[in-house]
């Protein structure tokens, strides 16, 4: 992550790597709005996996009709 603006010694980081994590972070705080997948209710990991798909599919749909 960039340091602020007004740090005094400047923190070298990757602004492609950077940019790639915001997008990751921003895609499951976009999911958590499903309460099934913030609480995380299926114990199971294919429980949990056919939740997240159906979610990021919905996810992805808004976003391409909204464009």
């Amino acid at each position: 992550m960039p340091g602020r603006s007004n740090r005094r010694v400047k923190i070298e980081h990757n602004r492609a790597l950077y940019k790639q994590r915001n997008r990751i972070e921003r895609m499951f705080g976009h999911l958590k709005i499903n309460r099934a997948i913030a609480t995380r209710y299926d114990q199971l990991a294919g429980s949990f996996s056919s939740m997240v798909h159906p979610a990021t599919a919905r996810n992805r749909l808004n976003f391409v009709h909204a464009a």
